[in-house]
């Protein structure tokens, strides 16, 4: 995982906690930057500097230094102008023009702690690619980046423009509609890359597919019919191979009662170890399923980019996958050098 945002906000903007009690102590302060992604490729902003209190003197110094803070008074931060200097140096590294407005402060005070919250649209922050939109050059600057580390006790938060899907994605946890990472953690900016496209292009339906306020269409009464038909097939011959399995064998009895098993062309029923093992239907799997099956068929372990090929998936969908089963305990992902190797839990593969 390579990426994230600056350890800027804070260092020297919230300092003297102590000193005429005019800005809190941000030793132990925690911060979260959440970009949330328009439609129109612009960004709104919000940075919350969550700092905590222990006395009822800190809690009375906050206080005042919140008030001042909302009414853009006071000198710390977290402050607009950084992101008015990132804003201005990416325009020219992006060849296009971008500006911070909507800028708003306010803070809020808790029972053992005291936010500080900046929000701000940044326009144009995604570049337009095809019909989507493309997150690089806005963290760029002629001189290389304005983003340096996420340290320890900050947080980003990139939520997806509405109806767009991602389709290219830097290595992250995702949560519901959004990227998140989580400090520390630092990266090398060109590997900075999101693609977003319409959600139509991925598969999405369309408007003039949508259902009807009043029920499905014909179109959708027939497929579940015919959807109704397939699974009761179905479910026909599971049983039907079952029983022949287990000795039945219903069509060669039916051929002839006075027969022995021998003369009926029936013979004993195949043991298990001789019986053909059927084919895994891949289309029945959740995708859970199909790649701890591939893990399986090749011995516990495989290169992600081997899955991607594998499964015919896209890169984003493959990585946000495998990142959320790595959560869940699913499978277990160990990098050398510029790729991922996944593998199944150690207790998965002695079982």
């Amino acid at each position: 995982m390579r990426y994230v945002v600056v350890a800027l906000l804070l260092v020297g903007a919230l300092s003297g906690g102590v000193v005429a009690q005019e800005s809190p102590d941000i030793a132990n302060a925690t911060t979260t930057f959440d970009a949330e992604l328009r439609a129109n490729g612009d960004a709104d902003w919000t940075v919350r500097t969550t700092v905590p209190l222990d006395t009822p003197e800190e809690r009375d110094a906050f206080r005042n230094y919140g008030q001042r803070f909302a009414a853009g008074e006071t000198s710390a931060g977290p402050g607009i102008e950084f992101f008015e200097s990132a804003a201005s140096a990416a325009s020219t590294a992006g060849d296009r023009e971008m500006l911070i407005t909507n800028v708003e402060r306010s803070y809020s005070l808790g029972t053992e702690t005291g936010t500080l919250q900046l929000e701000f649209r940044w326009t144009n922050f995604l570049a337009p690619e095809g019909e989507g939109y493309r997150l690089a050059d806005a963290l760029l600057t002629p001189d290389g980046t304005w983003l340096s580390s996420l340290e320890a006790g900050q947080e980003i938060r990139l939520y997806t423009p509405p109806n767009y899907d991602i389709q290219q994605s830097i290595e992250a946890r995702q949560v519901n509609d959004s990227l998140v990472v989580t400090g520390p953690e630092s990266f090398d900016p060109t590997e900075f890359v999101v693609l977003y496209e319409p959600a139509a292009a991925s598969g999405s339906p369309t408007a003039s597919e949508s259902p009807t306020p009043n029920g499905p269409t014909p179109d959708q009464g027939i497929d579940g019919v015919v959807v109704g038909l397939l699974g009761l097939l179905f479910l026909v011959i599971g049983v039907l191979a079952v029983w022949r399995w287990r000795g039945g064998n219903p069509i060669e009895a039916v051929a002839s009662d006075d027969e022995g098993p021998d003369e009926a062309g029936g013979g004993q029923p195949p043991s298990p170890t001789e019986a053909e093992e059927p084919a895994v239907d891949t289309e029945l799997l959740s995708d859970e399923e199909r790649v701890e099956t591939l893990l399986e068929q090749h011995g516990g372990r495989m290169r992600q980019a081997a899955i991607v090929e594998e499964t015919d998936w896209s890169d984003a969908k493959v990585s946000q996958l495998l990142s959320r089963m790595a959560d869940e305990g699913q499978v277990e992902k160990l990098r050398l050098g510029r790729e991922n190797v996944i593998s199944l839990p150690e207790e998965e593969e002695e079982r």
